[in-house]
């Protein structure tokens, strides 16, 4: 995946966009963003689709700024001695 990074920025586009949904449902359909974050400002009670989206995509985006995962590649000495 990296090697086409354009693919894994359309599958993490996707997948923020898939995860939104549910999201923004239940805050803003549910009404739960109003009922229990009343002390929020009257603009996060109920928020666009595509500002939960942007916020999702900030979000990972800090998670890997901060947070970034270490990968060790092992290799495999059995198949450079055979």
């Amino acid at each position: 995946m990296n090697r086409i990074p354009i693919l894994g920025w359309l599958l993490s586009f996707l997948l923020n966009v898939s995860l939104s949904v549910p999201f923004w449902l239940i805050w803003t359909v549910a009404g739960i963003g109003a009922a229990y974050f009343y002390w929020l400002p009257e603009a996060f009670h109920a928020p666009g689709f595509w500002a939960i989206v942007g916020l999702f995509i900030c979000i990972e985006i800090l998670k890997n700024v901060f947070l970034p995962s270490f990968k060790v590649n092992v290799e495999n000495k059995e198949a450079k001695d055979g």
